[in-house]
């Protein structure tokens, strides 16, 4: 028996895959339900070089959208079977399982892979994707396959545009994996020597891959710019912890295109900090620089962009803040007042300002889509940053700047 035909559009002739490799399959076994310890460590340890790992291992989560809720409906474990990936092996179950029965139902599914996609299949379920539109993918990948590849890579930013989600597996994946997956006897996930190490080769080669022409991924833009007073899962149970990224646009007259950038907190120094190591060693004169930061400065970031705006006085400098960092504290209040009386231009996003970020920094070629409730977030963060303006004493600040050797400032 032949598999059903799956889609019609290019790349998603399932059925036709036998053919094409000189043989037919006969019907998808039903998937493991759980791995061997020992299957687990050897398989799925993100190795740099990884010899001997001749088979992939797939383990998926299934949930229903109900009512805007997510419903668990099944979990489990797919491998090669004979000449057929496991990702294939997936998409003709799931198929015949699930969308034979309800076409119209709404899925979110999540993939746990030894190694990413191989070309040809990134192909086959990019197409999958591209004609089921009521399914949600996020893949998490131990190692990547053939990541130096250019045919590899292209195949997996296929599955990006398509609208899977891609990421590397870290300590919190692998440990949800063991849980779930794997015959543990009630012993705890052991971490593996390198596992972070690891997992940061692998995470920035990915971001290099599907990332080429653009500074920022969109999924990162969507999670980590997100407004919500809530993060936002990546996938079903699987949240993001909100990091701070900074774009910036340095543009200078007689420059013929903009210098732009995006930041990331290093280790003991903020995004913030960079950007103005960047702008120092330039030597800048006359410029203006807009800032687009997933949250507002610290109370010392803000007196060092104070400080670099005092010593940059033809400078124009705007900060637009996504979310406010620990709006409550009096201190960081205070580092938000010290901006204004710098100089420096600070407000909260909104959509025109999300549509320029994602515009210059993500993808220009694809529409800026808000998320809900974009708009209604930003008016509420923008209350309360006018608040906190409006309660602190003008020349109580004025003396604090300059007590803090800021330097002499009139309002």
């Amino acid at each position: 028996m032949q598999p059903q035909r799956l889609g019609t559009r290019a790349g998603m002739g399932l059925a036709c895959l036998g053919c094409r490799q000189g043989r037919h399959y006969s019907p998808i076994r039903n998937p493991i339900k759980m791995l061997y310890q020992r299957t687990f460590y050897f398989h799925f340890e993100n190795l740099l070089y990884a010899n001997g790992r001749k088979n992939t291992f797939l383990c998926y989560e299934v949930n229903r959208v109900e009512y805007s809720l997510l419903v668990p409906v099944c979990q489990g474990i797919f491998t090669k079977e004979g000449n057929l990936h496991a990702e294939l092996c997936f998409l003709y179950w799931f198929h015949n399982q699930f969308l034979e029965e309800s076409p119209g139902d709404e899925y979110r599914i999540t993939w746990y892979l030894s190694w990413s996609p191989c070309w040809d299949c990134a192909e086959q379920v990019a197409g999958f994707l591209a004609t089921h539109r009521n399914l949600r993918l996020a893949i998490l990948s131990a190692r990547l396959y053939y990541f130096w590849d250019p045919h590899y890579q292209e195949k997996l930013r296929r599955l990006t545009q398509e609208g899977a989600w891609m990421g590397a597996m870290d300590y919190p994946e692998f440990k949800k994996c063991w849980d779930k997956f794997v015959y543990n006897g009630g012993q705890p996930f052991r971490p593996w020597k390198r596992l972070k190490r690891n997992f940061s080769f692998q995470d920035s080669k990915l971001q290099e891959i599907l990332s080429p022409g653009s500074l920022l991924q969109e999924e990162v833009f969507r999670v980590q710019f997100n407004n919500s007073q809530r993060a936002v899962p990546i996938q079903p149970g699987h949240y993001c912890r909100r990091k701070t990224y900074l774009c910036y646009q340095l543009e200078q007259p007689g420059a013929q295109e903009p210098l732009r950038g995006c930041l990331k907190n290093k280790k003991g120094r903020h995004a913030e900090i960079c950007l103005i190591d960047e702008m120092r060693s330039l030597g800048l004169g006359k410029a203006q620089i807009t800032c687009y930061l997933t949250w507002s400065p610290c109370r010392k970031c803000a007196q060092e962009l104070a400080t670099f705006k005092k010593d940059h006085p033809d400078l124009v400098l705007r900060v637009y803040a996504s979310r406010l960092y620990f709006h409550w504290s009096r201190k960081y209040q205070q580092g938000l007042c010290f901006l204004w009386l710098s100089g420096i231009q600070m407000d909260v996003m909104d959509l025109p300002q999300f549509t320029d970020c994602w515009t210059n920094f993500v993808n220009p070629q694809r529409p800026f889509k808000p998320w809900h409730g974009l708009e209604k977030n930003s008016r509420s963060i923008k209350r309360r940053l006018r608040r906190i303006k409006e309660s602190w004493n003008l020349q109580d600040l004025i003396n604090d700047f300059e007590k803090l050797q800021l330097g002499p400032l009139s309002p």
